[in-house]
């Protein structure tokens, strides 16, 4: 299974290597549901979920990226 995250970086512009930091909470969390998927993520100026995943696979990816940017405050933080 292949996942993209496309996630506008201009609200997360203020945090150092807010990419990677993303790709690595991301991949956490999708592959404890999904061990075999293969996540990516992408900064542009827009969000979006990607994946060829089906109909109620990619309802549980939605819901897990949810719940990552609702916890964002505990991993995705400016370094001082």
């Amino acid at each position: 299974m292949q996942v993209t995250l496309i996630y506008d970086k201009r609200n997360v512009g203020m945090v150092r290597d807010a990419s990677s930091r993303i790709e690595a909470e991301l991949t956490k969390r999708v592959q404890r549901v999904f061990a075999d998927a293969e996540v990516k993520v992408k900064p542009m100026q827009r969000n979006g979920l990607d994946t060829d995943a089906s109909k109620s696979d990619k309802a549980i990816l939605a819901r897990i990226v949810e719940e990552m940017f609702d916890d964002a405050a505990e991993w995705l933080t400016p370094e001082e």
